[in-house]
């Protein structure tokens, strides 16, 4: 029941592209797992940053014997050269230590909580297929269903029906700052980045640990559409600590 990210610190020119990065995980993937494509939802996402002073990418692993198979192979990349459309270093590979690594289990999702409102930060942009079109609005039942649907597939853990319904009907939106930004690379798609806090009125304890468990999950799995090019990479994020101006938890000018 093992959920890890792992990242790649690099050495190199600029961000490694997409596609380049997408290439090279099929392949390890071809190496120890080319069942992986016949599965349904993808059991892993992938994502990349940085600026002048290094880039990184990441690897979500969301199945407990991906991560067995692949975590020796990618663990012995450190100090070895890559091309991830450019070519890099591998200066490091850090399962914590990193603020997009890390690891979890599926149970401790659903632990401890923090009450009826997730905010949720997206990093790069998000988007949903919609109607055959991409739709760049982090809306409550987008967001949520996307979480969902992956989360029961891979961890095999149907939600309640009346916890679904819930989750999907009754969340709304208690605070939103964000734009929509054009996707950069193959992709011709508009994406959302921006903060959003989600909120479940008269939510139960059971409604509660489903909301976070979802809002926890995004952090290895992303949402929406072509997370395996690094778009839709999400984390909740602290209110409080980030102290916006308005923001719940935070002052209020």
């Amino acid at each position: 029941m093992v959920l890890a990210s792992l990242v790649l610190v690099l050495e190199g020119e600029s961000p490694p592209e997409p596609l380049g990065l997408r290439g090279f995980f099929y392949g390890l993937l071809k190496e120890v797992a080319p069942q992986v494509h016949d599965q349904g939802e993808n059991p892993f996402s992938l994502g990349f940053g940085g600026g002048e002073k290094g880039y990184w990418a990441r690897i979500g692993l969301l199945r407990e014997e991906l991560y067995g198979k692949l975590s020796p192979r990618i663990f012995a990349l450190e100090g070895q050269k890559v091309r991830l459309g450019k070519p890099f270093l591998v200066k490091a590979v850090l399962q914590e230590g990193h603020p997009w690594a890390g690891l979890s289990t599926y149970p401790r999702l659903f632990q401890a909580p923090e009450g009826p409102d997730l905010p949720l930060r997206f990093f790069s942009p998000t988007f949903f297929r919609r109607k055959g079109v991409h739709y760049p609005m982090p809306e409550p039942r987008l967001v949520l269903e996307s979480l969902l649907r992956r989360l029961e597939a891979l961890a095999s853990l149907p939600a309640p029906e009346g916890v679904r319904e819930a989750l999907l009907e009754r969340t709304g939106v208690r605070w939103f700052e964000g734009k929509t930004v054009r996707a950069d690379g193959e992709v011709e798609a508009v994406g959302f980045v921006g903060r959003v806090v989600y909120h479940l009125p008269r939510a139960t304890e059971e409604e509660l640990a489903w909301l976070w468990a979802l809002g926890r999950f995004a952090f290895y799995a992303g949402v929406g559409a072509k997370t395996s090019l690094g778009f839709g990479r999400v984390r909740p994020f602290s209110p409080r600590r980030e102290g916006e101006q308005g923001l719940p938890g935070g002052p209020v000018g």
